[in-house]
């Protein structure tokens, strides 16, 4: 048996709980959570951490399926397989462990608190061990994928302290996501998933809102703990409102996908980072980083 590409051996190990639990880690590397935990992030605890975030989501995904295509090293046998939620996507590098190595040790780069890089750590092993306990990955594409990451967030942290023209301008910033898009896109081996525009969208439409919340709004997340929770559950209401409006309208648009997409991440880039923020800070939920003086 050759351990690095049959997980075979794992059918053995699987019992009802265990299953359950791996399709929750599972669940932690899907678009529908990082989507939610960024948004909530964003609002409720640091902008700035989780608009690095998403930035680093953004460069990841779209490095992942663009090596996913270039390599099409296929999954598992079907049989094999627990998770039918990848179709007919290709295995090598693993998303979800691509993902849950940025996130996950991303944030605890962020926080450098030993309990934070033991918990973020756990998390990130967990999520790569349900994918292959799940049939989805092999060992392969799950290191490969890992390793990706990691260079990843070595490669992000050397360069965002350097004052690059792209980070101090947003004209400078779109016209940079726009072109890595285009090209990205343009030299594509097959068809590019929709989802690939919408994350150029959202972030460009957060890189923009950021610049003007810094310049006019300057959102501060709550300090207080039911602020936090009550930021959240409105947010999170908001946003599944938000997304199957936006669903309803992409049913009856006559716009190409691939626009549509784009369209979908541009709005939902605003909503989040920018018309969501000032209803918290109207509704007191929120304040100001840097207070506007009273007059006297």
């Amino acid at each position: 048996m050759n351990i690095w590409h049959d997980v075979a051996w794992i059918v053995p190990y699987r019992t009802e709980l265990l299953t359950q639990l791996a399709f929750g880690l599972s669940w932690l590397g899907y678009a529908t959570f990082i989507m939610f935990f960024m948004a909530i992030g964003y609002w409720s605890a640091s902008k700035t951490v989780f608009y690095r975030l998403l930035v680093l989501v953004s460069i990841s995904a779209l490095v992942n399926a663009y090596a996913k295509d270039w390599f099409q090293d296929p999954r598992p046998p079907l049989e094999l397989r627990l998770d039918d939620l990848v179709n007919a996507s290709y295995g090598l590098p693993s998303g979800h462990a691509q993902l849950a190595v940025v996130m996950w040790m991303w944030l605890a780069w962020e926080i450098r608190a030993a309990w934070a890089w033991l918990l973020c750590g756990l998390i990130a092993l967990g999520v790569m061990a349900s994918r292959m306990y799940l049939g989805v990955h092999d060992l392969e594409d799950v290191t490969v994928g890992a390793a990706i990451g990691a260079v990843t967030l070595v490669i992000f942290e050397s360069l965002r302290h350097r004052n690059f023209q792209w980070q101090l301008h947003f004209t400078t910033s779109a016209l940079l996501i726009a072109v890595v898009t285009a090209v990205a896109l343009k030299t594509w081996p097959g068809n590019a998933p929709d989802y690939v525009p919408m994350l150029a969208g959202w972030l460009a439409a957060a890189t923009w809102a950021l610049h003007v919340d810094d310049g006019q709004l300057d959102y501060a997340p709550p300090t207080e703990l039911h602020k936090k929770i009550l930021v959240g559950l409105f947010g999170a209401v908001a946003f599944i409102g938000e997304q199957k409006l936006l669903k309803v309208l992409g049913a009856d648009t006559l716009m190409d996908p691939m626009q549509w997409s784009l369209m979908k991440g541009l709005v939902s880039g605003i909503f989040v980072s920018l018309l969501l923020p000032a209803i918290f800070v109207r509704m007191g939920l929120a304040g100001r980083a840097h207070p506007m003086p009273h007059a006297h």
